[in-house]
């Protein structure tokens, strides 16, 4: 029972009372396990689910193989919707649900409610003053239970905003993420006037340049890396910021003529290598010490997201050597966290589980050459091509209208201008279905889904619509959901011959496939029962986890349950 540390106290004054004239004897009522000091919910931003696996003979002792071995390692874990990225991701692993309860469907939309585009964490119009927070989450936190309860306390931090401020409760008392534009670790009012002493002290020590003028390279150099990857110059890899595609990969300010935006690059590129996670790390042992996480009465809940493993896969692709590097540094990086917990809060005081919001596509340029059917989508199918298709079926010869609201960065939801519907007489559920049977005749895709089709039940419904209708959320989802064939993404063509083009975005995810839905899940702690699972598992379990552990009820939205026997009796 979730409640036992609060009704603990009560049992046991109950048990004295009718045994007191009985001779001693053991009771007979199992007792609560000792409340933890800390819990801590550690996120990869990409990690896919098979690295922990098909890399696990290069990992030193003490990290993941301290979790593998001593904890609970869930090897089939996979989101159960189709738009996987960033801000959804995180949130579902905090809420227990899919975005379809919770509202985060992807990083940004298009909200039609107040006629703009926004981002996962920008103030809705009445709080623009407090700047970003966790307006747009429609389901509470484990953070916020504990909160509410225990009256615990929530720290989030992360390299990216969203990622820091989607994990944490409503009214964590510390969230924080990095500012690339000037090299700082910030907060914003919506959380607190002012930054924690702390937090002042340590952007004033520049801990964010001390890489400038030196260079990323192997994190082991006798490995043979090409053996466990591919060819440090394969042809489809980024360059990042000014970082170049092969090692060493240099740490240099921009070339502008603006020094700021010259820093920013720099900044950029920091964040774009393992020592964006090795800031992070530092930013976390600092706030562990200042704020003496798991060192008072409470018990207290610290969410971290590592977010450069993200930036790397997209410029360099998952099969790159820079993705094994920064695998191999996040499993030594984890072995320091562990070895942080058990000096500063103690062995057997705390739980820690592990987790990605999504996983990532290959290289389609690697696929093919694995003998795959990949490619790249031109993204102008999206917009121009599909505006073309459309003026076609339903205007005169000739006529143009603009069809559609585009978000600021490009989505795989389509998004109707009603206005012109309306202009038009048009009926919004012919245009959705003649719009996506077209996408489903054009190369590269394996199908499209409607806003109408996703409201109505379909109980003969394939996985897939049921994948797509767990992303829906009728008050931010557009009209039709483009879904990509396997192996294939939405990306300029002929990358491979242009390597200035795209420098930093030439992987990515976001579909219902198994490599953008697998994710690792590890679970570490006093009463967990160690071993490999296979069984299906889903991420958002995370919630009800990390409840366990806390000692409180899972959110109130959170659909999917503790796995069993995760933990001991």
């Amino acid at each position: 029972m979730r409640l036992r540390w609060l009704l603990a106290p009560v049992l046991a004054g109950a048990m004295v009372m009718s045994v007191w004239h009985l001779p001693v004897a053991e009771p007979s009522t199992p007792q609560p396990a000792p409340r933890p000091k800390l819990v801590v919910l550690v996120v990869f931003d990409q990690m896919r689910g098979d690295y922990l696996k098909k890399w696990q003979p290069l990992f030193g002792e003490g990290g993941f193989k301290r979790l593998q071995t001593d904890g609970a390692w869930f090897t089939n874990c996979h989101y159960p919707y189709a738009y996987t990225l960033t801000a959804a991701g995180h949130t579902s692993l905090v809420t227990g649900t899919t975005p379809s309860r919770h509202g985060v469907i992807a990083n940004e939309w298009y909200d039609r409610a107040n006629g703009e585009s926004v981002n996962s964490v920008t103030p809705t119009p009445d709080e623009i003053a407090n700047g970003l927070g966790p307006y747009r989450r429609k389901s509470e936190t484990v953070g916020d239970v504990l909160m509410r309860l225990l009256k615990g306390r929530v720290a989030s931090m992360s390299i990216k905003d969203r990622a820091a401020i989607l994990m944490a409760a409503l009214r964590a008392q510390i969230c924080y993420w990095f500012n690339p534009a000037t090299g700082n670790f910030v907060t914003s009012r919506y959380y607190r006037p002012d930054p924690h002493s702390w937090v002042t002290k340590f952007n004033k020590a520049k801990h964010a340049d001390q890489w400038l003028g030196q260079s990323w390279n192997y994190f082991k150099p006798k490995l043979d890396y090409k053996a466990h990857s591919s060819r440090d110059d394969f042809k489809g890899e980024g360059t990042g910021y000014l970082q170049k595609q092969t090692f060493p990969h240099p740490f240099q300010l921009g070339t502008g003529k603006d020094e700021k935006e010259n820093k920013e690059s720099y900044y950029n590129a920091v964040t774009c290598s393992p020592m964006g996670n090795e800031l992070l790390f530092e930013f976390v042992q600092q706030a562990i010490a200042s704020e003496k996480l798991g060192q008072s009465e409470s018990v207290d809940l610290l969410c971290v997201s590592f977010t450069s493993n993200d930036y790397i896969g997209h410029t360099w692709g998952p099969d790159s050597q820079e993705v094994l590097d920064v695998t191999l540094r996040s499993d030594a990086l984890m072995k320091k966290l562990l070895d942080l917990l058990d000096d500063k809060v103690g062995k057997g005081n705390y739980y820690l589980a592990l987790s990605g919001d999504h996983g990532v596509c290959p290289l389609p340029e690697f696929a093919q050459k694995q003998g795959k059917d990949a490619g790249r989508i031109a993204p102008e199918l999206l917009t121009t091509e599909a505006e073309a298709f459309l003026n076609q079926r339903f205007l005169p010869a000739g006529q143009k209208a603009p069809w559609f609201i585009v978000p600021r960065r490009m989505n795989t939801w389509m998004y109707f201008n009603y206005a012109t519907l309306q202009g038009l007489g048009l009926d919004r559920r012919v245009v959705e279905r003649a719009l996506a049977d077209w996408f489903k005749a054009q190369p590269g895709i394996e199908s499209a889904f409607t806003r109408t089709e996703l409201e109505r039940d379909n109980p003969d419904a394939s996985e897939r619509y049921l994948q797509v209708r767990r992303s829906y959320h009728p008050a931010c989802s557009g009209d039709v959901m483009v879904i990509a064939k396997p192996y294939h993404i939405f990306s300029p063509p002929n990358l491979a011959e242009n390597p200035e083009k795209n420098p930093n975005y030439r992987a990515t995810h976001g579909m219902p496939h198994d490599y953008d839905t697998h994710v690792p899940l590890l679970v570490y702690g006093p009463r967990i029962a160690p071993g490999t699972r296979d069984e299906l598992v889903r991420p958002q379990a995370m919630a009800s986890i990390l409840a366990e552990a806390l000692g409180v009820p899972a959110p109130a939205h959170a659909t999917y349950p503790l796995p069993g026997g995760l933990f001991k009796k």
